[in-house]
């Protein structure tokens, strides 16, 4: 799928690297991501393994993201616990670089995600957003996802406390 210059694809392996590199911008660049800056683990090797887990069928998990030429500028990860009664639903995460938001990246790649969760027979998916991140906030709600709940003072984001909206969306 193409859209807004960018490409976008199911993650892959060689995918590693740029994947680290990208979540660890937005550590920086967001206060919106659970990880501070410095908190990630910097080594592609999991995340390398983890892909090709996904890739070959061994984790129902998936990751999609938007590449503009070789550089990727925005992904979700659409995590499924591997027990029986879980691997139904799937927990979002999700980021774009801020010198490509606004572009309708996000829902592009949001739009992507629930897609393959629905090819994969996936009923649910959820996700938790800041209470105060209204851009996400707002892409959500036009994607269908619903507020289920809210999570009071769950997150400490630079010395004050922060709720989280708790969302989901099912998927027929």
């Amino acid at each position: 799928m193409t859209t807004t210059g960018s490409s976008i694809r199911l993650a892959r392996p060689e995918d590693a690297s740029a994947l680290v590199a990208l979540q660890q911008a937005l550590d920086h660049e967001s206060e919106f991501m659970l990880l501070e800056p410095g908190e990630r683990e910097p080594d592609p090797e999991s995340v390398e393994a983890r892909l090709a887990g996904c890739a070959d069928g061994r984790d129902p998990s998936y990751l999609v993201v938007a590449l503009t030429g070789p550089v990727v500028v925005g992904y979700v990860d659409v995590t499924v616990l591997p027990f029986t009664r879980a691997r139904r639903s799937g927990y979002v995460v999700a980021g774009v670089r801020a010198d490509h938001a606004g572009r309708g990246l996000g829902r592009a790649l949001m739009e992507s995600a629930i897609r393959e969760a629905g090819s994969r027979g996936m009923g649910r998916l959820e996700l938790t957003v800041m209470e105060h991140n209204h851009r996400a906030l707002g892409l959500y709600l036009r994607c269908g996802f619903q507020v289920e709940g809210l999570r009071r003072a769950a997150l400490d984001v630079h010395g004050r406390r922060v709720s989280e909206y708790y969302m989901g969306l099912l998927l027929g």
